[in-house]
């Protein structure tokens, strides 16, 4: 899906000062930054986060300067701080409504529904994602310990949006304007359409369920970032990582250290699910592989930036051998053992299939990157 794609929307008035615009925004970056390692620091899926941030701010920064260029041709261009700003902005809040803990989420309700209904004005939800959001935070305070449900996932980006702009401590009514609605729009619009319709859908089948066809329609809306360019590369950014099997990071005469990518991060979710037995989790690996699969496959129908289009295939491709590989008899094998294995705590269990998988995507990236043997060259 491709939707026109416009330059950023013009600077605020010469009568608002620029200097005090940016000094604000860059302690919003502060305060968001320093509260999302508060939430992921005890998380078991820190690392795989965390490499997900700076994944997607690489990225975006690349998708933005890549349109940029091919809107103005042969100009020398530049991501300006401010706007740079604003994508560590959204770099920090957009998965954080994923993180927050309960009792804290638990703080942050008014307790009369009218304040909740103007939070909701503010943060253009419509009518279907607001019902959304209360259907998500019903169904999480409802459970006998925090942990997953399907609806609350789904929600998590319209969560992200209400955290930062309700949490007085994030300070985001100092922002100008113009910046704490391009920001909302970034963070609302990043959501990941089909696997979340996916998830949605099985749950609307089930008798007595409260999604509705509205809620199945507005998960996501891409079509609300239409006019910022800014917003559709984050959007690009956050989804073409699904693709990523990581990155290595050299260091000279030391070991390089392995970035995970958003493959190897969503193949963790699944083995998580799994053996937490989340609601329609997959039950065996076979599943955790096929649900990799269709979400490699939808990633790459929900580009909307050129420059994201154009790279699609080849990003398509890396996961799907990286996948192949994980498939490949004594790979599968010790993955499936260590998946399975009840002899084990949970913990123990999740440990070890994280160490296999990374295994297996160091190994990949790395047989990816080694130069033919002398004498072999492309054409042998």
């Amino acid at each position: 899906m491709t939707l026109p794609v416009k330059a950023a929307p013009p600077p605020l008035p010469n009568d608002v000062s620029l200097t005090e615009r940016f000094r604000e925004l860059r302690g919003l970056v502060d305060r968001v930054e320093q509260r999302v390692r508060q939430y992921l620091h005890f998380r078991p899926d820190n690392e795989e986060q965390t490499d997900h941030l700076r994944h997607v701010a690489d990225r975006t920064r690349w998708m933005y300067y890549s349109e940029l260029q091919r809107g103005n041709p042969g100009a020398s261009i530049r991501i300006s701080e401010h706007e740079d700003a604003l994508i560590e902005a959204c770099v920090y809040s957009h998965d954080i409504g994923k993180w927050i803990p309960r009792a804290e989420l638990h703080t942050l309700m008014p307790a009369e529904a009218a304040a909740l209904t103007t939070t909701f004005e503010r943060l253009k939800f419509s009518s279907h994602q607001s019902e959304l959001f209360l259907l998500a935070l019903r169904k999480r305070f409802a459970l006998g310990v925090d942990g997953y449900t399907p609806e609350y996932d789904s929600a998590h980006h319209l969560v992200s949006a209400f955290l930062l702009a309700t949490d007085e401590r994030l300070g985001f009514d100092q922002l100008a304007e113009a910046d704490q609605q391009r920001l909302i729009t970034m963070v609302v619009g990043h959501q990941f359409g089909s696997y979340f319709k996916e998830s949605l859908l099985n749950l609307s089948l089930r008798t007595g369920s409260e999604v509705t066809t509205g809620m199945l329609l507005d998960v996501s809306r891409p079509d609300r970032m239409q006019g910022d360019m800014l917003a559709c590369a984050f959007h690009d950014a956050d989804i073409s990582d699904l693709l990523f099997i990581g990155s290595l990071e050299r260091r000279p005469n030391r070991e390089e250290v392995y970035h995970v990518g958003g493959l190897v991060k969503i193949l963790m979710i699944n083995f998580t699910n799994l053996i937490y037995e989340a609601p329609m989790a997959p039950t065996n690996l076979e599943g955790c592989l096929r649900s990799c699969h269709g979400t490699v496959h939808s990633a790459c129908k929900e580009f909307i930036t050129p420059t994201a289009v154009e790279h699609g295939y080849h990003w398509r491709r890396e996961a799907m051998r990286f996948l192949t590989q994980l498939r490949e008899r004594a790979v599968y094998d010790r993955l499936n053992a260590a998946l399975l294995d009840e002899s084990r705590s949970k913990l123990d269990r999740l440990a070890a299939v994280r160490v296999l998988a990374r295994v297996q995507a160091r190994d990949f990236l790395t047989r990816r990157e080694t130069p033919p043997a002398e004498g072999g060259g492309a054409g042998q």
